[in-house]
């Protein structure tokens, strides 16, 4: 595993109480709604990186079933505080432990940037497989670097890979996803020098 991966994990894990904290209420909440409206009720969806759970009741409450998981032992166990019954577990999100076509839909903002730009294929591929219909929700910083050092507070410095819209765009299209749209949006946490795209696209 590529050393930078390992200090982004070790970052989450050491930080996954506070990060809970600090970004429970900073969710993309107009995101989430419109994902429950593409999936309907009662869908099962996949959230492949959730960190401390930070999605999981308000995906549930848009009507979803959610099977969720990360890659961060901490986080994984703040999660199974918190969602004593739910159904989540630590794996890694390039190999998932899922038959093909399991899900009604993929959501995973900020989960692929944390990989060097030749994995993102390959792993948009896998999610791709486990998925039989609906709608796939990403989120990337917008830029043209590659696992470089980024702050993502309280977790501090951690490793990302930015892309531009039109890169996005093309990585979806190439998955095999169509309906694909791009939008730019601020940063939660007004850094005038962030901007977030919000990808979507349908099977």
């Amino acid at each position: 595993m590529d050393s930078r991966i390992a200090d982004t994990v070790a970052a989450y894990d050491a930080a996954a109480p506070a990060y809970q904290q600090a970004w429970r209420q900073r969710r993309p909440l107009d995101a989430i709604r419109k994902f429950g409206g593409l999936v309907g009720r009662g869908g099962r969806v996949l959230d492949v990186a959730c960190g401390p759970a930070l999605d999981v009741r308000l995906l549930r409450d848009a009507g979803l079933s959610v099977v969720a998981g990360d890659r961060s032992h901490e986080s994984m166990r703040l999660g199974r505080m918190l969602f004593p019954k739910g159904a989540l577990a630590r794996w890694d999100f390039r190999r998932l432990p899922f038959p093909d076509a399991s899900f009604d839909g993929i959501w995973a903002p900020a989960a692929l940037q944390h990989l060097p730009r030749g994995q993102i294929r390959p792993t948009l591929a896998e999610w791709r497989r486990v998925q039989r219909a609906g709608p796939l929700f990403v989120t990337f910083r917008e830029g043209d670097g590659e696992l470089e050092p980024v702050e993502d507070p309280p977790a501090g410095t951690v490793y990302a890979t930015t892309i531009s819209a039109a890169q996005l765009r093309a990585l979806l299209l190439a998955a095999g996803y169509r309906e694909v749209e791009v939008e730019s949006r601020p940063d939660p946490l007004e850094r005038t020098d962030v901007t977030w795209l919000y990808g979507w696209g349908r099977l």
